[in-house]
């Protein structure tokens, strides 16, 4: 029997957190019923994101999840098949007067529209490349609804399944997405290169229960 997989991670809810002492979350779900399918345990510790590609530069972890793929980082880890597309949205409390214009470029489109994102968070290059001055930038999501409900600036970047997790209370009633923007990113665990075996078991796995119907189960369970 194979040893279980130790896995990295960032927290965040609702794809990775601690609830009561223990590792939790949709992505976790995911990644779990994906190599028990073969029989194989993990073990998840969340830490900051830098802190989680130095512990697995230094073959203290096996793998990190929830990243994405780029030429730089396929020369150092190995990636698994897509475990899901992330959807990032612009969220506002002010559906009826704000509108994105016409327009190619996203700074045309938004004007003098302020917009709430995560510091040290890059999201496209479009948006990337916006004004500083157009830009408010915030530590966490729970943050950037607070600008919202608060009208420090009119529009908030933030992921589809985060915003459904967070946005609970009356304080935050009548947030909601706006249409005509989205960020499509497909995610990946990444494995050390000695991890080949596991990222063949993982793969197999995770289209065994795209196909069993416990992927959309897992979804199910977290209302995503």
């Amino acid at each position: 029997m194979l040893s279980p997989v130790k896995l990295v991670a960032d927290p965040y809810p609702p794809y990775q957190f601690e609830r009561d002492g223990k590792v939790t979350g949709m992505d976790y779900d995911l990644i779990y019923e994906s190599f028990k399918i073969h029989d194989v345990g993990i073990q998840v510790s969340l830490h900051g994101w830098d802190e989680c590609i130095a512990l697995l530069d230094a073959g203290k972890a096996d793998g990190i999840f929830q990243i994405t793929r780029n030429a730089e980082r396929e020369k150092r880890f190995l990636f698994s098949k897509v475990l899901r597309t992330a959807r990032t949205l612009f969220f506002t409390k002010e559906t009826e007067s704000i509108m994105l214009h016409d327009g190619k470029k996203l700074s045309d489109r938004l004007g003098s529209e302020k917009i709430g994102i995560l510091k040290g968070y890059s999201y496209s290059d479009e948006v990337d490349a916006l004004e500083c001055s157009l830009k408010v930038e915030k530590t966490a999501n729970e943050e950037l609804l607070d600008g919202l409900t608060r009208c420090e600036f009119s529009l908030a970047l933030i992921d589809e399944g985060v915003a459904a997790f967070l946005i609970k209370g009356p304080e935050q009633e009548g947030i909601k997405p706006l249409p005509g923007f989205e960020i499509s990113r497909p995610l990946f665990v990444a494995f050390r290169k000695d991890m080949r075996e596991y990222v063949k078991l993982f793969n197999s796995g995770l289209s065994e229960i795209r196909i069993n119907g416990v992927y959309e189960s897992v979804l199910e369970r977290y209302s995503l």
